[in-house]
């Protein structure tokens, strides 16, 4: 009696290849490609289900551009309910390829307690995490001196508070500049000058003074500059206007 060889089982690598050919077969075209750059198109174009569903692809692909833009849509609420546990799931996930702005956010989340626990000294990490990778991140170094200011989440220090904010008004952030002029003027972390005060807070009355969510800022630099302006020289104020006319935006 004869017997026909048995047919061999598929390897588990040829098993996996099988499964990938049915599993991309079976997946709409529009997503057979998806990528970071892809689901960017889509969301330009208004489109945030389909940015959501490039984006998912990618980001489990640790992409963490897409696992950042995932956190973002879920903490806008875009393409479905605002989301502040996906957020911090995605924007966590990026984290660990020490993507900044991602950073950035899960330190805004615990400095608001969205999503995450409400933890002041981890806020400060994650900012300072976050400016380390981005210097430009100029809401993370104005909250980071925030946190020294007011002695919230790490221990009160005038003197780096002021080395922050200066680091985000020399950039161009009006509430930086604004706190920066205040401390001038009361020689707090910095020594008193008041033409210096008074040229940040010129500074800062150009722009409107927006703070990140969550941060608490009052200030009415008009006032505080017409106050100024009866405390100094004219010849003071003459070369504060020459600065400011070389100043940048």
């Amino acid at each position: 009696m004869r017997f026909s060889p048995a047919v061999p089982s598929p390897t588990p690598r040829r098993v996996m290849v099988v499964a990938f050919a049915v599993l991309m077969a079976a997946m709409p075209l529009s997503l057979a490609h998806a990528d970071y750059n892809a689901g960017y198109q889509a969301y330009r174009a208004g489109n945030y289900e389909m940015a959501r569903a490039q984006w998912r692809v990618a980001a489990n692909d640790n992409d963490p551009r897409a696992q950042y833009a995932l956190g973002l849509l879920y903490y806008r609420g875009q393409a479905g309910p605002q989301d502040y546990n996906q957020a911090a799931e995605w924007f966590g996930r990026a984290a660990q390829s020490n993507h900044g702005s991602s950073l950035y956010y899960l330190g805004l989340m615990h400095f608001n307690g969205w999503g995450l626990p409400f933890d002041q000294f981890r806020a400060t990490d994650y900012f300072k995490r976050a400016l380390r990778i981005n210097p430009d991140n100029l809401d993370a170094a104005f909250l980071i001196g925030e946190q020294y200011f007011r002695g919230r989440g790490a221990t009160q220090n005038y003197v780096d508070a002021a080395r922050y904010y200066k680091q985000a008004a020399e950039k161009g952030m009006a509430a930086a500049q604004y706190m920066l002029g205040a401390m001038y003027e009361r020689g707090w972390g910095v020594e008193n000058n008041l033409a210096e005060s008074y040229y940040w807070l010129r500074r800062s009355a150009d722009h409107t003074l927006q703070v990140p969510p969550g941060a608490d800022l009052e200030a009415d630099p008009l006032t505080a500059i017409a106050t100024l302006e009866k405390r100094l020289r004219p010849e003071e104020i003459n070369r504060v206007e020459a600065r400011l006319q070389t100043a940048l935006p």
